[in-house]
């Protein structure tokens, strides 16, 4: 498939990874010469009516998704028999990736990038859609340190028709939620955020929560298995973890967190251990804002959020849209990043054009400064005060 062009504009120029349905390639766009991600789905699935229709499905689904932690489709089309769908491409690797090769993240950082994978999950339970494959192979991590949820060939909404596949485990046995395996049709959103929490203890202890030599031994723990202590595999994680994932990897899923919302509440009510084994208690209570000059606050409400200027044209939008205040378009699209972690704001310049000025003083690209009250961000021509304010 290297090389092949599809609908005489995608150019497929690369593999990025293959599995049983699947393909995917990047590809370039031969008109804008942007970079995208296109699934390529299999002639063996493409000859089962089910497949086929499921991969159209896919495709639908994304269609109604729309937020900065899930992938945004472009174009679905057949070409010669191949049916594709092209997708924003992600600069970047998987979370399976970083976590083959890195190992146990640092605690703050397992919990950051479970807080922008739950929002992901909060974008599609939105619009009443199940992932039904929440792994760490399905999640993104870009250079510029964003999760974008991916592979919604398993999804389903409410008004989905049912496709049965002989044969096909709608799920991953690592990470599949126990009401998932007896009836993939009933899992909702609670079953996305059990196998979320089954990512988040990977991330945390370079372990899934249940192993076993053969698939039905692993879910077989799942339905039935104790669940384990993150602490006996990273003793410096401090009670609190464990009794997260008592709730989270709860068997019955009214036992468990019920909405990213309160799951996301619970990631941010968690202490994250300092250097010297003191732990600072992360803030439920507080929310950042950035006060334009004549304009309202607007509200800093997720963990990770973009600032920037939207383009209609290519259909960008950033968390927090400066356009209106910038009529010289000197704010580039993706200016800059404000995280919250621990209860604290950093602000991150992204290599604009224009500079992300910190109470004056340029920031370096790609670096993590701490932000409080009080101080003033230049991005562009456009000057903002930041506030934390009670939620």
């Amino acid at each position: 498939m290297l090389g092949r062009v599809l609908k005489n504009r995608y150019k497929l120029i690369d593999e990025r990874g293959s599995g049983s349905m699947a393909t995917v390639y990047i590809g370039r766009d031969l008109e804008t010469n942007r970079l995208y991600a296109v699934k390529v789905l299999s002639r063996q699935a493409a000859a089962e009516s089910e497949l086929v229709e499921r991969f159209q499905r896919e495709f639908e689904l994304l269609t109604r998704l729309s937020g900065p932690h899930v992938v945004s489709p472009v174009d679905f089309g057949e070409d010669k028999g191949c049916l594709f769908i092209v997708m924003d491409y992600v600069d970047g690797h998987t979370l399976k990736h970083a976590i083959l090769t890195g190992g146990q993240f640092p605690i703050i950082r397992a919990v950051d990038l479970t807080e922008q994978s739950a929002a992901g999950i909060a974008t599609a339970a939105a619009c009443d859609i199940v992932h039904r494959d929440i792994k760490p192979q399905n999640l993104l991590l870009s250079i510029d340190n964003v999760v974008k949820l991916t592979d919604f060939g398993l999804a389903r909404s409410h008004e989905s028709k049912d496709i049965t596949v002989t044969g096909f485990f709608v799920g991953t046995p690592f990470y599949v939620a126990p009401e998932q395996v007896e009836n993939s049709r009933k899992a909702d959103v609670r079953a996305d955020l059990y196998s979320l929490a089954c990512v988040f203890f990977e991330l945390l202890t370079s372990r899934v929560p249940y192993d076993g030599e053969h698939a039905w031994d692993v879910v077989m723990q799942h339905l039935n298995g104790p669940i384990p202590s993150a602490r006996m595999l990273r003793p410096e994680l401090p009670p609190e973890y464990d009794a997260f994932f008592q709730r989270a990897l709860a068997k019955q899923p009214g036992d468990r967190y019920q909405t990213p919302h309160t799951f996301v509440e619970a990631l941010e009510a968690l202490p994250i251990p300092e250097r010297h084994g003191s732990s600072v208690p992360r803030s439920e209570e507080l929310v950042g804002a950035l006060i334009p000059a004549g304009g309202p606050p607007m509200a800093l409400t997720a963990p990770d959020m973009i600032v920037g200027r939207s383009d209609p044209q290519r259909g960008f939008r950033p968390d927090v849209d400066l356009l209106s205040f910038d009529p010289a378009q000197t704010v580039s699209r993706r200016h800059a990043r404000i995280t919250r972690r621990a209860g604290h704001f950093y602000i991150e310049d992204l290599n604009a054009f224009n500079r992300t000025r910190l109470n004056g003083t340029p920031l370096v690209p790609h670096q993590d400064v701490e932000i409080h009250s009080g101080d003033v961000m230049r991005l562009g021509h456009v000057e903002l005060r930041f506030e934390i304010r009670p939620r």
